[in-house]
């Protein structure tokens, strides 16, 4: 059985986490087939990643780390960070539609996706530090990025787990839906009607530790030059 679910309309992809039996835990094959169904996408504005059964990611395998070395640990970090910043500077827009729970590598995942719906009820946080670990997939950089140093380090250093209303007053989640999915899938549709280019110069910007205004103004020149801006453009200027 796949480990993964790829469903693909029009220019939306839902990429399902298939392993309900173990709360779509994260292994190192998982994120294989992650990256793999990424990367085998064409014509693609928006990617939906899901888990199956109702709940996000319970997070990294564990039963993976307690039985590799500390060498093998080092490569299974190593293979993780990959993925997450091969997912956060993915071409396409990826909205994380958390519904259940998200915790540890889960969140890491989901932290690395460009937007983030979850329900009031949702359960998530990075909670490593209870089983005498810590994340080891940028977790704490991204979410001190996203949230601040000090939310990430309260979060990280307490193993504290909070529903979607806290996650979504301190920056963790986009929005807030009774149903995660639903939303997601609804926002994915209106949004998969942006041009790609727009997209792709906003994730580069924004993927930059610091923000460079030469970068910037480059990739404004560049867009400007492609088909769907001057049309767009001249069909503004026609009416």
């Amino acid at each position: 059985m796949s480990l993964v679910k790829v469903e693909k309309k029009d220019r939306v992809a839902y990429i399902g986490l298939n392993r309900p039996e173990k709360k779509n835990a994260l292994s190192p094959d998982v994120l294989v087939e992650l990256e793999s169904a990424l990367k085998s996408l064409e014509n693609v504005t928006v990617v939906v990643i899901k888990g199956e059964g109702g709940f996000f990611s319970a997070g990294g395998d564990i039963s993976v780390m307690f039985s590799i070395s500390g060498e093998e640990g080092e490569r299974f970090s190593r293979k993780g960070n990959e993925f997450m910043d091969f997912l956060q500077n993915y071409g396409a827009i990826t909205i994380a539609a958390m519904e259940g729970g998200a915790y540890g590598g889960g969140l890491e995942l989901a932290l690395s996706c460009d937007l983030r719906i979850a329900s009031p009820q949702t359960k998530m946080g990075l909670t490593e530090i209870i089983l005498g670990l810590f994340p080891g997939w940028g977790g704490v950089k991204r979410m001190a990025r996203i949230a601040g140093v000090g939310t990430a380090k309260y979060l990280t250093l307490t193993g504290k787990i909070i529903d979607g209303n806290e996650a979504y007053r301190l920056g963790l989640v986009s929005a807030l839906a009774d149903d995660p999915v639903k939303s997601a899938e609804e926002l994915a549709v209106q949004l998969s009607q942006r041009s790609s280019d727009s997209i792709k110069s906003i994730k580069t910007l924004l993927g930059k530790e610091e923000y460079s205004t030469e970068t910037e103004e480059k990739l404004f020149g560049e867009i400007l030059e492609t088909p769907t801006a001057r049309a767009t453009l001249e069909k503004f200027l026609k009416k």
